[in-house]
């Protein structure tokens, strides 16, 4: 991937309408604000009368990052169709969160889930959550901006430091200026960048092997094409360890997370949350199927010749990059509608936790010690904040990037954030015995359960993938092939032996969570447990009905 020469004037012209529109939306939003008082409740909420379309369609820009599509489509590349599988944790998702968890959010009307902490347990695991988040957040912001510079670097040769801080800069800014509004809009248009780029490529691909039937035949004589595993729970293909790990990830991540959650609680009521929800369902589901289409078609292109077994490139998660540059000449344009993609892909995902951290910071550490900050006042703040934390992903780039495992380190920060956060979720939500100290060791539990399985697979291989052939290539490699590491969905690399797990995405999806709520339930019975006095602070099918309403009425806090 040397040859940076192959971006025309109209790649280019791809490439910047993402930034102009981007921009353009949020000055829109700004100028239209600048007479009005806008209270912190529009500007981290919309005012909660968003419209459903713009808000599904801003959670679903936000659920997929650039490392998603080149993520999931290296997958079937190297390991095979297994992650449709990831589609059954999406659908049991989209059941919990619109039954289970929502419901309680909606009630409460906070605007920083993290809150609900107070409410349930006390101040301390509040503030444990929202620095959690914050921290991991800004890791994984590292990731959504590094991912597209590096491959902008590579079909350009533009520098990467460049490219990081015009982005950064430029999303912090309409992000500051924009609010909440500005984010959600500006998803809108970046999502129908992602899918078209995406519906492009394989368009494009497809014709380029000949038809679809070649691309099939292709990855099954590849062994590629599998439905279902029901081997060894080890292996990242089982079945049962792939529902069970994207059941409790993707409940977090997609309906709890604060980025998102902070959209459907935008919605004015339940019945559209649930519809935005479904909706953000069906068109995940719908991205893992093109993604997987989209890794098939890559491996026909590749099927006698691999190129990171040939030595031109390094990386199984290079692997698209090197198709969209290598097949480039097919389409005009090729070029600049991948990275267009990439850039709208990283920007709506960055917009939005920049959005929710300035909200977290605000509403978490600032009004608790100024109550009467007026709203005037408070925007300002978040603007700044905004703005700050931008700079802050600046640097953090930088740093991770020296370190040479930002992948790493960010898949592993969400892990660490997602198994802490989701069992401090499932304890208020569903444990009504659950008290603050049970909740502070669950959480710290389920740390360093993920701690330990992170130490404990340093210096072990990954799984190894299946077979790659060499037969077609104009000059066949004769050395031993070293199998690369997957870096876009691995955590670390692992191996088989002298550890009792593989250390893949399904060790990291469960064990964290399941090992937080044993001590959690066990540290609260044995400190007495707790009784939950307001039940809108629980799950619904979990109050007593025939209790009066004004026994359940929400205290001010």
């Amino acid at each position: 991937m040397e040859d940076h020469g192959q971006f025309s004037v109209l790649d280019y012209s791809f490439f910047v309408v993402v930034f102009v529109l981007s921009a353009g939306i949020g000055l829109y939003y700004a100028i239209k604000s600048r007479n009005k008082d806008v209270t912190i409740e529009e500007y981290l909420l919309g005012g909660r009368n968003m419209s459903l379309l713009p808000v599904s369609c801003s959670v679903i820009a936000t659920s997929i990052s650039a490392s998603t599509i080149v993520g999931l489509a290296s997958e079937v590349y190297a390991y095979g169709t297994y992650s449709w599988l990831f589609s059954y944790g999406v659908f049991f998702m989209a059941i919990v969160s619109s039954t289970v968890f929502l419901p309680v959010f909606h009630e409460l009307k906070l605007t920083s889930s993290f809150k609900y902490f107070e409410l349930r347990f006390n101040r301390n695991v509040r503030l444990l959550a929202s620095g959690l988040f914050i921290l991991t957040g800004l890791i994984y912001l590292s990731v959504t901006i590094y991912i597209p510079a590096l491959t902008f670097q590579q079909v350009t040769g533009v520098n990467i430091y460049i490219t990081v801080v015009i982005l950064s800069v430029l999303c912090a800014c309409y992000t500051a200026v924009g609010g909440f509004k500005a984010v959600v809009w500006t998803d809108v248009v970046q999502l129908f960048l992602i899918l078209s780029s995406v519906v492009i490529i394989i368009v494009i691909g497809i014709r380029s092997v000949g038809g679809f039937d070649k691309v099939y035949n292709a990855a099954d004589r590849g062994g590629r094409i599998y439905f279902f595993k029901t081997d060894n729970m080890n292996s990242r293909t089982s079945f049962l360890s792939t529902f069970l790990s994207t059941s409790f990830v993707c409940n977090y991540q997609f309906g709890l997370n604060q980025a998102n959650l902070q959209r459907f609680l935008s919605l004015s009521n339940l019945k559209k949350t649930r519809l935005s929800v479904l909706f953000l369902a069906i068109t995940f589901i719908s991205v893992i199927i093109l993604s997987q289409v989209l890794g098939a078609i890559i491996y026909a292109n590749y099927e006698t010749c691999d190129p990171v077994k040939a030595g031109t490139i390094k990386r199984f998660d290079q692997v698209l990059p090197f198709f969209i540059q290598e097949k480039a000449s097919l389409f005009f344009g090729f070029n600049g509608i991948f990275v267009a993609g990439m850039f709208s892909a990283s920007l709506s995902t960055t917009s939005s936790y920049l959005n929710a951290m300035s909200g977290i910071i605000y509403e978490d550490f600032i009004s608790h010690r100024y109550p009467d900050i007026s709203d005037k006042v408070a925007n300002k703040i978040m603007k700044s904040t905004v703005l700050i934390l931008g700079i802050v992903q600046i640097a953090s780039v930088f740093l991770v990037e020296r370190m040479g495992l930002i992948n790493q380190m960010a898949t592993q920060s969400l892990a660490l954030n997602t198994a802490a956060l989701l069992t401090l979720f499932i304890l208020g939500v569903l444990v009504p015995k659950a008290n603050s100290k049970g909740a502070m060791a669950g959480a710290f539990a389920a740390i360093g359960s993920l701690l330990i399985l992170i130490i404990g697979s340093i210096n072990y291989k990954s799984e190894p993938t299946l077979p790659f052939r060499t037969d077609g290539c104009e000059n066949p490699p004769t050395e031993n092939y070293s199998n690369s590491t997957l870096s876009a969905l691995d955590f670390t690399d692992t191996s088989d032996t002298h550890w009792p797990f593989k250390l893949n995405f399904t060790y990291y999806g469960f064990t964290g969570p399941t090992v937080g709520l044993i001590v959690g339930c066990l540290t609260s019975w044995l400190t007495g447990g707790h009784r939950v006095t307001n039940e809108k602070l629980l799950a619904p099918f979990l109050r007593h009905k025939s209790r009066p309403e004004e026994e359940i009425r929400l205290q001010d806090t």
